[in-house]
């Protein structure tokens, strides 16, 4: 068995399952080991999983490769219902932001969930890209001068 397909069993496990046994370490070791040829995989699996699936995935995300991180990342934008995970894993990310594709896409994602999803969700968009070095650019796009201009 893969790690992925071990990852995916773990990860649909029932809820006093996963809690009881402390399948998320076991999830976090998994997710440590995935390489970038499991990455595709992993996008095909993405919408088919419950939102759940893909909470548990990000939460037990810490020992992520980065390059895997990056293409699920880059894959992520590119699945248009995605609802969960790209702020999520934002987070996973350097606290620098560079001058690369993902991070300007990183940044129209984040402008656009911004004016899209109101204020009930700009605390943790901006802390999301505060937390990967996107948010004085952000603040920059959205014309404000400071995140208290935001009510934030």
């Amino acid at each position: 068995m893969s790690d992925l397909q071990e990852l995916d069993e773990l990860l649909c496990s029932d809820d006093d399952e996963y809690e009881r046994l402390d399948l998320f370490q076991e999830a976090d070791e998994l997710i440590g080991q995935l390489q970038i040829a499991d990455v595709p995989a992993l996008l095909a699996l993405w919408p088919q999983r419950s939102l759940c699936w893909q909470q548990r995935y990000t939460q037990a995300s810490s020992n992520i490769d980065g390059a895997v991180l990056r293409a699920l990342l880059a894959g992520l934008l590119q699945i248009k219902e995605t609802t969960h995970g790209v702020f999520e894993l934002m987070s996973r990310l350097p606290a620098t932001a560079d001058a690369s594709a993902l991070s300007d896409a990183l940044l129209d994602y984040a402008e656009q969930a911004w004016h899209a999803q109101g204020p009930a969700r700009h605390r943790h968009i901006q802390i999301s890209c505060w937390s990967c070095g996107l948010s004085g650019r952000l603040l920059k796009r959205l014309g404000l001068s400071a995140w208290k201009d935001a009510g934030l």
